[in-house]
């Protein structure tokens, strides 16, 4: 039904029926789809209509009537945008979860009778991320850092963040303190003035190391000798401060220049047992017990014996990697970055690890110089999924087993497909939860190579 009866402002009562895959309440109304943040399915209360299109409506909660028994206290509600299921208790979060990937396979005719696991939660549900950034803005005349209010760059000031590790936040408002009493200026996109864009702290969950990385408009940090002594006497635990520098009017936090301006270029962090060094702009799961989750996982499944030649696709800074070279007998990692690649590298000679090799470029033309047969394939891309010319490259290869680590159930399913009108057969899906708080969900699956005769037959 297309908008007409309802307004603009107007005030309605609703029952809500569902969640969105973003975590938006839903709601019908003559017919009329309504999105409401902050509201749980088989609540009711009364909303005031904020906007509406042709065919939906999005409003805001005015009263809650009827309260769900899976309602929980929010812990600050200024924080909807990026903890926008703090009101659902965790274990419902899961459930939530499994859901979304379980709708998104039912819509695929290729897909719907896969079976979709219980969600695999995360041990600590709150103080989980390893990383925050965090932009700075003047708020009231005073250098504030926080976060952007919806739809907007209007800076809302946030101390406590709720879901870093414990003393990343305190570190963000010190560091901001420290630059406030050294005179130095917020960054103002308007006029593109100021200095300080954005703060950022990135800790290890299990060495407790931190780097800081300020990000400035400027080259200037004034003065250097001052603040560098002040922070790290504040704060021993950090390791690296770094200085990038960003120029541009953009909403891109790094620019191209980075300077580290005290101790050392990266810090350490220690998964399944080995350590990796982890720079400013290395890729790093923001969970890492969860990660180890995710990790051991992925070993189960392949049921490596020690003979296999394996291909770890967008590798990063090899933590994939270094965990297969454990079980098989060759790894190869591939990675377009070419910082990562060295990093990479470096990692595996830290852990003594001479069973993996690391090359740099895209996937897809890299995989074309080996005249090695491989064995087994893991693959973790972005959001947006496996590169045709890669997927194509690999069905072609009728390699035996491929593991798909996903971070998008949707562009999962699409590539999915192919691999079985081209031959395989999936095992169960399974869900991992590395964000709680957040709608986001992580969802991996072995796959393993039939043949078209024998799937045909089956």
């Amino acid at each position: 039904m297309e908008a007409g009866l309802i307004k603009k402002d107007s005030e309605v009562k609703l029952k809500f029926i569902d969640l969105t895959y973003e975590g938006l309440g839903v709601a019908k109304y003559d017919g009329l789809a309504i999105f409401v943040k902050g509201v749980l399915p088989d609540e009711e209360g009364i909303v005031r209509i904020t906007k509406v299109e042709k065919r939906y409506a999005f409003g805001e909660i005015l009263r809650l009537d009827v309260i769900s028994d899976s309602r929980v206290k929010v812990e600050n509600q200024l924080l909807d945008s990026t903890i926008p299921l703090q009101h659902l208790s965790y274990e419902k979060q899961l459930v939530f979860k499994s859901k979304i990937v379980k709708d998104i396979f039912s819509k695929s005719p290729v897909l719907k009778d896969s079976v979709i696991c219980e969600t695999i939660g995360s041990k600590d549900a709150w103080h989980y991320r390893n990383k925050t950034q965090v932009p700075v803005r003047s708020n009231k005349g005073k250098m504030e850092t926080g976060v952007f209010a919806n739809s907007s760059h209007r800076l809302i000031p946030v101390d406590d963040f709720k879901i870093n590790l414990p003393g990343i936040d305190e570190i963000v408002a010190g560091v901001r303190d420290i630059l406030t009493s050294f005179n130095e200026k917020p960054y103002d996109e308007g006029t593109n003035t100021g200095n300080i864009r954005n703060i950022i702290v990135r800790k290890s969950s299990y060495t407790n190391e931190v780097m800081v990385i300020i990000i400035t408009r400027s080259k200037s940090l004034f003065p250097k000798s001052k603040i560098i002594p002040a922070i790290v006497e504040r704060f021993p635990e950090i390791v690296s401060i770094v200085q990038n520098i960003n120029n541009k009017r953009t909403s891109t936090i790094f620019g191209e220049k980075s300077e580290v301006i005290y101790g050392k270029s990266s810090y350490r962090e220690e998964i399944l047992g080995k350590s990796f060094d982890i720079t400013a702009q290395s890729f790093l799961q923001v969970n890492i017990p969860q990660a180890e989750v995710l990790y051991t996982k992925v070993l189960e499944l392949l049921d490596l014996k020690g003979t296999e030649v394996v291909l770890d696709a967008y590798c990063g800074i090899g933590t994939i990697s270094l965990a297969l070279a454990d079980k098989a007998k060759r790894v190869i990692g591939i990675e377009v970055i070419p910082e990562a690649v060295e990093i990479a590298k470096l990692n595996a000679v830290k852990n003594n690890v001479e069973n993996v090799i690391f090359e740099c470029g895209l996937v897809e033309e890299v995989i074309t110089d080996f005249e090695i047969s491989l064995d087994a394939v893991v693959v973790d891309p972005p959001r947006k999924g496996l590169e045709t010319a890669f997927l194509d490259s690999l069905l072609e290869m009728k390699v035996k087993k491929v593991v798909y680590i996903s971070c998008n159930p949707a562009t999962l399913v699409r590539d999915l497909e192919q691999f079985v009108e081209s031959g395989y057969e999936l095992s169960e899906i399974q869900p991992v939860d590395l964000f709680p708080q957040t709608a986001h969900v992580e969802a991996m699956i072995m796959m393993s190579y039939c043949g078209l005769d024998k799937k045909n037959r089956g």
